[in-house]
């Protein structure tokens, strides 16, 4: 059996079959055009189609510590076939001490070694793994967004000498990324709260260097303000997706409390809602008092007023 006449008629005799418990005739038009030459015209058009698709692209979330991250990094995992990774980071130097067990973590147990592997070997390593991941959800019509853990980057003592998580995943894909942030007192008085308010980022004027050099590092990248999606997280949730070309669930609030990710250290609770202002501590009051023109021209370039008094919150 090898012509399509032969396998036109075992579609027909199964139809045939089926015709007592059908309200509708299942049996084509003897006098059309035979099935199964327009179903293979469809297989081959929908293959085509596939073969013409661009690439599945790389998505990627930045934001710093503290800003409501981990929350809207949550909103995107509930979205359907949507995978995040949450903090990567394959160049920081915040890792687990020498002696700590990790067995799947390769990247971590080779710099360990006397002699280290360089920045190129660890870029490669970094990226082989990631595209047989990527290429594997691929097959599979799931998407793989990176949370950039953007705050060991930038808060560290020489941000500038290494290499930008967005230009090292650039090199193998096409990517798609979003910014978050957050009225940037809030977020300071919260690392203060989480006494990670060290080193470059102890002072509110360091803070907010490191925090303009890290939005000055991903120019023309969309960016979500935390605030916004505080107040309408369905209309944010769905504009973040939309930007990183992601199906999106009008009903991802009820996945929302299974989904667990790293670094949700803020406060907790049920309902997605503004929250008040930690109260402001004598260091970072006189800190206010004294003046940071990095804070104001941060403040500025965010759509923020730096004023501790006024609202955070566009609404109010």
């Amino acid at each position: 059996m090898t012509d399509a006449a032969d396998l036109k008629g075992l579609v027909d005799d199964a139809l045939g079959l089926l015709v007592p418990y059908s309200q509708d005739a299942l049996l084509p038009d003897q006098g059309a055009t035979a099935p199964l030459e327009s179903l293979l015209a469809q297989c081959q058009d929908y293959s085509q189609r596939i073969l013409n698709a661009p690439p599945e692209p790389m998505r990627m979330i930045h934001h710093f510590a503290c800003t409501g991250g981990t929350l809207m990094s949550r909103a995107l995992a509930s979205q359907p076939n949507t995978m995040v990774l949450s903090e990567v980071d394959p160049f920081s130097r915040w890792f687990r001490p020498a002696g700590q067990f990790a067995p799947t973590d390769l990247i971590f147990l080779s710099r360990l070694d006397r002699c280290p592997p360089d920045e190129k070997t660890i870029t490669a390593m970094f990226l082989a793994a990631l595209q047989e991941l990527h290429n594997a959800m691929a097959q599979q019509a799931r998407h793989v967004v990176i949370r950039d853990h953007t705050h060991s980057h930038f808060c560290d003592e020489a941000p500038e000498k290494r290499p930008l998580l967005g230009t090292v995943i650039q090199q193998g894909f096409e990517t798609r990324q979003i910014i978050t942030v957050r009225h940037p007192l809030d977020s300071y008085l919260s690392l203060r709260k989480m006494n990670s308010a060290t080193g470059p980022v102890a002072t509110l004027d360091g803070y907010a260097a490191r925090y303009l050099m890290f939005l000055n590092s991903y120019p023309g990248v969309d960016l979500f303000r935390y605030e916004d999606f505080v107040i309408d997280p369905d209309g944010i949730c769905q504009k973040m997706s939309d930007i990183l070309e992601l199906d999106f669930n009008p009903h991802w609030q009820d996945t929302l409390p299974i989904i667990h990710l790293s670094g949700d250290s803020g406060r907790k609770g049920v309902r997605i809602s503004p929250r008040d202002r930690r109260p402001i501590d004598t260091r970072t009051q006189s800190e206010l008092e004294k003046g940071s023109s990095c804070y104001e021209q941060l403040c500025t370039q965010l759509g923020y007023d730096p004023d501790p008094a006024a609202s955070a919150y566009p609404a109010e």
